[in-house]
C-alpha cells in the first residue's frame, strides 16, 4: 500500500503530474473567462479552504469548532484534494515545523533545506512519523485515509473527468499546479524574506504577495507568535480571508 498512501513520494507524484498536465493542456484549452473564473474558485478551494482554514488552522492548531460537522467534512475533503497528502501526514509535518523551527529537525527550513523544499519526496516527510505529535488523530478514520489517500484523489480525479474533462482540468489539475507552486514558494520565503511585528526564536516573516496569494497564511511571524489563533492579522492591513470564512463556520 506504499504507493498509494499519503508519503513525501505520492506528493511528488501529484505535484509532477499535475504540472506536466497544466503545461500540455495550455496546448488544448482554452483559457476563456469561465476557465479563469473556474480555476481561481477551485484554487480558493483547495488552497484556501483545504489547505489553510482545514489541514493548517483547524486540524494542526485546533483553533477554532465547527457549527456543523458536515461543514468540517466538506471543507476537508478540498484540503485532501489539493494533493498536500493526508491529514494525519499534513499535521505531522506541521507539528514537527513549530516544534523544530528552523533547525535541522525541521523538515522544511529554508536555510538547512534550501532548492529540495519545493520537491517533497527529497524531504523527511512521513518517513518516520513521531505518533505523539498526531496522537489526536490516530483513530480508524484517520488512519484510512492515511492508508488509501491516493485512491480518494483519484476518485475526485475520475468524478471531474466523467463531468467533463474540461472541468477536471480547471478544477483540479491547473489548481492544483498553482496550488503546489505557491505553497512552496510561501514554505521557502515565509522564513527568509519579508518583515517582522515581532521577535521570536525563528526566521518567520510576514510576506505580501503571500498574505495575498494564499488567503493570509503570509502573516507567518504573526502565526508563529500565536500559533493558536484563528485569524493571523494583526495590523488592519493585514488581510486574512480564510480568517472572514472562519468566523461564518466556527462555533
Amino acid at each position: 500500500m506504499k504507493y498509494i498512501s499519503s508519503s513525501a513520494g505520492t506528493l511528488s507524484f501529484i505535484q509532477l503530474v499535475s504540472t506536466a498536465l497544466t503545461i500540455g493542456g495550455l496546448f488544448y484549452f482554452d483559457f476563456s473567462l469561465a476557465a479563469w473564473i473556474t480555476i481561481g474558485v477551485f484554487y480558493f478551494l483547495y488552497s484556501g479552504i483545504g489547505v489553510s482554514m482545514m489541514l493548517h488552522r483547524y486540524w494542526s492548531h485546533r483553533s477554532f469548532e465547527f457549527k456543523s460537522n458536515i461543514v468540517k467534512w466538506i471543507c476537508t475533503w478540498f484540503g485532501l484534494m489539493s494533493g498536500r497528502g493526508s491529514i494525519i501526514g499534513w499535521v505531522h509535518v506541521h507539528r514537527e515545523h513549530h516544534k523544530y523551527s528552523d533547525t535541522e529537525n525541521d523538515p522544511h527550513a529554508p536555510k538547512h533545506k534550501r532548492w529540495r523544499i519545493f520537491f517533497p519526496h527529497l524531504l523527511n516527510y512521513g518517513k518516520s512519523i513521531n505518533k505523539f505529535l498526531v496522537r489526536d488523530l490516530i483513530n480508524d478514520e484517520q488512519l484510512h485515509i492515511n492508508k488509501y489517500y491516493l485512491l480518494y484523489v483519484l476518485a475526485w480525479v475520475l468524478l471531474l473527468l466523467a463531468i467533463d474533462p474540461w472541468l477536471l482540468y480547471f478544477g483540479w489539475i491547473v489548481p492544483v499546479a498553482l496550488t503546489q507552486f505557491i505553497l512552496n514558494s510561501f514554505i521557502y520565503f515565509g522564513h527568509s524574506v519579508g518583515y517582522t511585528n515581532y521577535t521570536s526564536n525563528n526566521d518567520s516573516k510576514n510576506l505580501w504577495p503571500f498574505g495575498l496569494l494564499f488567503w493570509g497564511e503570509g502573516w507567518h511571524n504573526n502565526h508563529h507568535k500565536n500559533p493558536g489563533k484563528w485569524d493571523n492579522q494583526v495590523n488592519w492591513w493585514e488581510i486574512d480571508p480564510v480568517a472572514w470564512v472562519i468566523r461564518i463556520v466556527k462555533t
